[in-house]
């Protein structure tokens, strides 16, 4: 280097390392946007809508890095999913299939898009091979469960809950699901059982105690019955079911 008129520096620099400079600045500046523009895929305090044009420019402008894509797209079918727009989704969910079929968020994702639309053998596929990826899921197991019920596969389903329940003793939904179910196959006490493990852990769980009600007056326990219906109506007052069920009982 040398000075200059004017004291100002000058660096020599070979064309070839130059252009290679230019190269490694411009990929700094795409890779800067990519990752601000992903942020904004992901930023929950902004409009859904502004979430899904961030997400869509990410999967137009990091066409060589398939991961990010992939974080994109899954971002998007969320979006989408929550937006009701079940086809999109569906549409998002795989194509990150396509380029990562080991995600087993994927597979759960479309699967509960399609069982929403009454897909419920494509949603036990789907939930099936989330499990195969990820055994240790007990929400898997319980959306599994759930369609299995939606189509009156109750063994199936109960079993589904029991696996659910086992990796996790402590979501309420998995109690309350399985005692749906034994109250299809007419296992009134069963259900009993499992919609009391459910209320332990969710005491406000208005559904719970009519279900239980229900179970309660088909045992002929009417006390029982009444008390779980005025329950419910202390946690959501205008509850039709339960104010019927004490109608029946010949209760206030």
């Amino acid at each position: 280097m040398r000075a200059c008129p004017g004291g100002t520096w000058k660096l020599r620099v070979p064309l070839a390392l130059a252009l290679l400079l230019l190269m490694a600045l411009a990929d700094g500046a795409a890779a800067q946007a990519v990752a601000e523009k992903l942020a904004a895929c992901k930023n929950e305090s902004d409009s859904a809508q502004a979430r899904i044009e961030a997400c869509t420019w990410v999967i137009g402008n990091a066409k060589d890095n398939d991961e990010i894509r992939a974080e994109a797209l899954l971002q998007r079918g969320v979006l989408h999913e929550f937006a009701g727009d079940r086809d999109a989704a569906i549409k998002d969910y795989s194509d990150v299939i396509e380029l990562d079929p080991t995600s087993a968020v994927a597979h759960f994702n479309r699967g509960n898009v399609h069982d929403q639309m009454g897909e419920h053998d494509r949603a036990i596929s789907d939930y099936s091979q989330a499990i195969k990826l990820d055994p240790s899921d007990p929400d898997a197991f319980n959306n599994r469960g759930q369609a299995y019920d939606n189509k009156g596969e109750y063994d199936l389903a109960i079993a589904d809950y029991t696996e659910s329940i086992r990796l996790n003793r402590e979501n309420p939904r998995a109690f309350f699901n399985r005692g749906l179910a034994h109250a299809n196959k007419g296992e009134y006490q069963n259900a009993i059982d499992n919609f009391s493990e459910a209320i332990t852990l969710e005491p406000r769980d208005a559904d719970a105690y009519v279900n239980r009600a229900a179970m309660h007056e088909e045992l002929g326990n009417e006390e029982a019955a009444r008390a779980d219906y005025r329950k419910a109506l202390e946690i959501v007052p205008d509850r039709e079911e339960a104010k019927d069920g004490l109608s029946r009982l010949g209760a206030n």
